[in-house]
This record gives structure tokens, sequence and C-alpha cells, in this order.
């Protein structure tokens, strides 16, 4: 087993060499943040957390990757488990972060069936090896009625465009297996009764420019106005559906009547 296995390989580095060079370079979504472009998109993904998990309640919340920044710092939820794969070394928390670490499998998480309030995902459907069942996994973990809050880079943008010529010998500057339209995730989450009910484009700018001149230019400024939806990043808001009987008032009886004549009362 072991030759043949080695024989496929050889024979893999033989015909398509550009296609192992791009997976020996792919980065992690912790060296990304440390580059200055990461520190951009950072700082635009951390202000949408901040908004979209501040009017979020209930027990237990679950942050899914990049554990080393806390996207749940402006929620008030008691419990917060920051999770790993099983795959990488568990993040060294700072001692006034109140979350708990914790490795798991993120396709099969630990956790009782609708026992999950909010769960935040950044990035963690481009690292994931089936994001679709990631997410049928979200879906079962979630109370009804509980929120899903993800970000992502956007496939159809200038960061998109540059990720896809990596096949073709371009650096690698973008940490993920795969990158996602935001169609295709809204599909996938209509698909699981998920409800969006908010969403945003952000990080305009080139690649190859500064970060002051990214912030500043007038293309990030534009952006929102002119062509929200080719932001480098989305970031979505959706909440968990599940289908029940509506109580719509007290039920009242009805009086029944016959058609027809109706009998002559009796004379005395």
């Amino acid at each position: 087993m072991e030759n043949h296995s080695g024989s496929i390989r050889l024979c893999f580095n033989y015909h398509r060499p550009q296609r192992q060079s791009f997976m020996a370079e792919t980065i992690t979504l912790e060296k990304f943040y440390s580059s200055s472009l990461g520190q951009y998109a950072l700082r635009w993904e951390q202000n949408q957390y901040d908004k979209l998990v501040s009017d979020c309640f209930g027990y237990n919340a679950v942050q899914l990757g990049a554990t080393g920044i806390d996207f749940l710092k402006n929620n008030r939820i008691g419990l917060k488990v920051a999770a790993e794969p099983t795959l990488r070394p568990l993040t060294q928390l700072l001692e006034t972060d109140d979350r708990v670490p914790l490795q798991m499998l993120f396709e099969a998480m630990p956790f009782e069936s609708e026992s999950i309030d909010l769960v935040v995902m950044p990035h963690s459907l481009e690292v994931s090896e089936d994001p679709h069942a990631l997410l049928r996994e979200i879906y079962r973990i979630l109370i009804p009625g509980g929120r899903i809050i993800l970000t992502g880079f956007n496939l159809m943008s200038l960061w998109g465009l540059r990720f896809k010529m990596q096949r073709f010998g371009a650096k690698t500057f973008l940490p993920g297996r795969q990158f996602m339209s935001v169609f295709q995730i809204r599909d996938w989450l209509h698909l699981l009764s998920f409800h969006v009910d908010r969403g945003a484009f952000g990080c305009y700018g080139l690649t190859f420019s500064s970060p002051q001149s990214k912030e500043d230019s007038w293309i990030e400024k534009a952006g929102d106005r002119w062509w929200p939806q080719c932001g480098a990043i989305f970031a979505i808001s959706a909440t968990k559906e599940v289908a029940g009987c509506k109580l719509v008032g007290r039920a009242v009886n009805k009086k029944f009547f016959f058609l027809g004549r109706r009998p002559a009362p009796k004379s005395e």
C-alpha cells in the first residue's frame, strides 16, 4: 500500500508540479492577519462582529477558528468557547480572555442538539474540508432562533481574482482551501432553513497598495455606494428557523344552522 501510494504521489508531482507548489504555499489565517493586508481586513471584520454579536443573547456561544482574536468580546453571553480543529494546536488565550479553549472536529462537534445560542465563523468555511457538512452541524447544535455569523473572502472581487491566479503561479497571499460566492452560501443557508437577515461587504482596496491608501482611497469610500457586492470580504448573519404551529387566537365555538324551513311553534 505504501509503495502504491508513493507511486501515485510521484506521478502527481511529475505531471502537475504547479499544483503541488500552490498547496505547499498555503498560509494560515493567523499569518495572514499578522500582515499589513491582514490587519486592514481584520479591522473591518472585527467591526462587523462587534456590531452583529452585540444584540445576541443566550447561554452558550462558540467561535470556530482564529481563536487568537476574540470576535465575541462585544457579546454578553455567559459561556463562550474558542474552538480549533483537531489537527491544529490550541492557541494560548490571554488571562483577560473569558473564552474556554476547546479542540474538536468542526463537522462533528461535542455539543448536544439545540444547545448553542450563537456561532461565529471567521473564514471557517474556506478552511473546511466539507463546508456543507459544517453548516449542517451548526444547524444541529443551534437552538431555534439561534444565530450564525460568518465572514469570508468574496470570490467576485479583486482579491478573489488574484486568489484564482495562484494556480497559474501567482504568489499566495490569502488563506483557505477554496473561495465560495456569497450566492452559494446564501443558497446553502436557505436549504438548511436558515433565514439571512443581515449582511455587508467591505475592503475594496487593491492588494498591492499600502494599508493607509486602502482605507483612505476613493475606491474604498465609493465601494459601498457604487459596487457593494465587489468587496473583498463579506459578513453574513442568519438565524435558524424551525417549522411549527402558530397560535393565532382563542378557538371560538361556532353555531351550526340547518338550511330550510324552521318548524312552526306549537300552539297552546
